[in-house]
């Protein structure tokens, strides 16, 4: 009777080490499923992070870049406004020269008449004829000088719009704020083999043993 007992527990012994075997199979494999889900998960985590830190250094050179443009326009602008004030003084510098030549011409001929021997309407006639011509040279003077001043101010306001067209389009590549990616979804953890599963394998080897034992006993082993 021996045998067959020592067969059985042989045999029960061969299915629960089978049993432990593909337990601890499946528990590695789920392990190292896991494992790799978790380094996976940690290095696009650590992707993101250098993503950011690259759009972020990206997004601070373009601001720095586009702090010196504005003030490059804005000096632009400057020596622009300046060199259209320095045309517009000009101008009024000449009209202001001729005037004074066109007054000390008008003093310097008034009176010619008189010096001349004419005396009552020509000599009248000819100082109304003097002080109308320098009527008439202050009045071009001052529809020049009218003109040149809706000039300058025409070619300031362009300045002005060229100096905004500029900081706008500079502006245009720090106008959104980069955004950090989306963060990459946790890893979905691979369940291991569950220990009542091992527990009933175990029970199943020992009732198979049994069984095993059972059969090869004559008359079985429990006896009716």
């Amino acid at each position: 009777m021996c045998a067959p007992i020592a067969l059985g527990v042989a045999s029960a012994a061969a299915s629960g080490i089978g049993a432990i075997g593909q337990h601890q199979s499946a528990s590695a494999q789920a392990a190292a499923q896991n494992k790799a889900a978790v380094g996976n998960y940690k290095y696009q985590l650590k992707v993101r992070e250098r993503n950011w830190d690259r759009e972020r250094y990206r997004y601070n050179r373009q601001l720095v870049q586009y702090d010196t443009q504005v003030a490059e326009n804005s000096l632009a602008a400057q020596r622009a406004y300046a060199g259209e004030q320095n045309n517009l003084n000009n101008v009024y510098k000449k009209a202001s020269f001729k005037q004074q030549n066109n007054l000390v011409t008008l003093l310097q001929n008034s009176g010619k008449g008189a010096a001349r021997g004419q005396v009552g309407k020509s000599a009248q006639r000819l100082d109304a004829d003097l002080v109308g011509q320098f009527g008439r040279s202050q009045a071009t003077a001052a529809e020049s000088l009218m003109g040149a001043q809706l000039n300058y101010d025409d070619r300031v306001e362009s300045l002005r719009r060229e100096q905004i067209g500029a900081n706008n389009k500079a502006y245009e590549k720090v106008a959104i704020n980069p955004q950090e990616g989306v963060a990459p979804p946790p890893p979905v953890m691979t369940p291991g083999p569950s220990g009542l599963a091992l527990a009933a394998g175990l029970g199943q080897a020992a009732i198979g043993g049994v069984s095993t034992a059972n059969s090869l006993t004559p008359g079985g082993l429990f006896p009716k």
